[in-house]
């Protein structure tokens, strides 16, 4: 934080589209080795929304800027009491949704049964961290994996009460809904980028298909 200057955006997103596509899927999913977890989603959401915003995919460097082609995606696993550990998909915007599903399974479980490789957890370009599995709705700032010019942060998955328009009048309706945010090194990334980011990424999710 004392080197990067930190700055976090947080958006809402809602989660109905990506469990239909889930509930539908999952079990031909798993059948072909591709375990169907919301992790799988995100990664796929954050690597398409790299399209609009590239330099969230980047290095600072003192004389100049590197913006990567290929989004290394890492998603933070838990180790229970040895900690926390990053495997890295590797082109993350090159991989289908089961493709990413497979990988993600591969190494979580070789990460829990302490079976990583070195090319494992190195060569990352963006880092998602998942803490709303542990219950928090919102951490702020997370701190970036420096080099990189951005971490993703997702909140507790819960049922809120939101408002929707329905033949043209509002609703309460009750939506699956998690904050999401995008803590930034102000350096690399303004307010007009880190929001474009956020606002494709939530409506990758919020519009995923229910077919494949």
């Amino acid at each position: 934080v004392a080197v990067a200057p930190h700055v976090t955006a947080v958006f809402e997103a809602d989660f109905s589209a990506i469990i239909a596509h889930r509930n539908k899927h999952k079990d031909a999913y798993a059948k072909a080795g591709a375990p169907l977890t919301f992790s799988a989603y995100i990664i796929r959401a954050a690597a398409e929304a790299m399209k609009v915003s590239p330099n969230v995919n980047a290095r600072w460097h003192d004389d100049f800027l590197e913006v990567f082609e290929d989004a290394n995606i890492g998603m933070g696993v838990a180790l229970g009491e040895k900690g926390l550990i990053v495997p890295v998909i590797k082109r993350a915007q090159a991989l289908t949704l089961k493709e990413t599903a497979a990988q993600l399974g591969d190494v979580t479980e070789r990460a829990r049964k302490n079976q990583l490789r070195p090319a494992d957890v190195q060569g990352g370009t963006f880092t998602i961290s998942n803490h709303g599995v542990s219950g928090s709705l919102v951490a702020t700032p997370i701190i970036i994996n420096q080099p990189q010019s951005a971490i993703l942060g997702v909140g507790k998955l819960e049922k809120r009460v939101v408002v929707r328009s329905i033949d043209g009048a509002d609703a309460m309706v009750i939506k699956p809904m998690a904050y999401v945010s995008l803590t930034i090194d102000h350096r690399v990334l303004d307010g007009h980028q880190t929001n474009a980011w956020l606002t494709r990424f939530v409506e990758v999710l919020e519009t995923w298909p229910l077919e494949d």
